[in-house]
């Protein structure tokens, strides 16, 4: 379990916000990958916050610098249009043509959502449309994973982080296709078709098949006793108040953090006894007050922890 900057800083090949107000599009790894933008607005952020893309159908396209991985993979995105056209709008590809280059496009066309993926001209390693109609300009969350290998499955989650939309088995493997750049709102390289009328936003790409569920991070909520507070030890910088801006304005908004069950896939803490993480003490130091946050180091994993009540 890990946050997206977690799995970012670890499997992350980019990560486009569209939250400059206008101008190119900048990777917020720090990578230095460049979008360009032509033709693009910038609209209200998919969550209320910073900007999303727009784009107009028909002219709008934001060409990238950063690299697609070959082999191991997942996307992220969200995506909102109200286009209904029977011709293919295409989210973001690596490719030209089907016929003539292999590579993978996500797209909608009738309202239907699909993915294709080609090990060569005209060879489908995977391909997929949608039953469901998405053009009620609603926000969507598409995230797809595929470790690129033959007979391997490909797994398309729409909305629902808990249910596949679509598991695929891929007839052929992705190892060793290189694709140096992808276009966002239109096929790579062309200008005849293909264009995206509609808004995209948040455009996360990893190097590592990953599953929604390594996106959860568990919580643990603590209560202290009398003359017993939790503080930060004093011995260990492993130990921090969570510097994560998302979650601090859910619990300001009037987030819940509820508890769970500290034994899923840990033994339970017991946090009457001082270690080398945190420690309980007394009165005579300054504790974490009530509604702080702050992680805790499990077996290589942080989980995250919320003072419910401090005396």
């Amino acid at each position: 379990m890990a946050t997206t900057e977690q799995l970012m800083a670890q499997y992350g090949v980019a990560w486009f916000g569209f939250d400059e107000a206008s101008g190119n599009v900048y990777d917020k790894l720090g990578n230095g990958y460049v979008g360009t933008p032509s033709n693009i607005q910038r609209l209200n952020g998919w969550n209320g916050e910073g900007y999303s893309a727009s784009f107009n159908g028909t002219s709008s396209v934001i060409t990238q610098t950063a690299p697609m991985p070959d082999r191991e993979i997942a996307i992220r995105f969200k995506f909102k249009t109200n286009v209904l056209r029977a011709t293919d709008m295409y989210f973001l590809t690596t490719l030209n043509s089907y016929k003539d280059q292999k590579g993978m496009a996500v797209g909608i066309a009738n309202g239907k959502f699909h993915i294709a993926w080609t090990s060569s001209a005209n060879i489908y390693c995977v391909r997929y449309e949608s039953s469901d109609n998405f053009t009620d300009n609603q926000w969507h969350d598409v995230f797809i994973s595929w470790d690129g290998k033959q007979g391997s499955l490909m797994c398309i989650y729409i909305d629902d982080m808990k249910t596949p939309h679509a598991v695929l088995r891929a007839e052929s493997s992705n190892n060793g296709h290189l694709y140096p750049t992808f276009a966002i709102g239109r096929p790579a390289g062309t200008t005849t078709a293909g264009w995206y009328g509609g808004e995209l936003d948040d455009l996360q790409i990893y190097n590592k098949a990953l599953s929604p569920s390594d996106f959860e991070q568990k919580r643990l909520v603590v209560k202290t006793t009398d003359n017993k507070n939790l503080v930060l030890s004093p011995t260990s910088a492993r130990v921090k108040e969570i510097p994560n801006t998302v979650e601090y304005m859910m619990l300001a908004q009037g987030g819940v953090v509820k508890e769970i069950d500290s034994a899923v896939d840990s033994q339970p803490i017991d946090f009457t006894k001082p270690t080398t993480e945190y420690e309980l003490v007394t009165n005579n130091r300054t504790p974490l007050e009530k509604g702080r946050m702050f992680t805790i180091p499990i077996s290589g994993d942080f989980k995250t922890a919320m003072i419910e009540d401090n005396y």
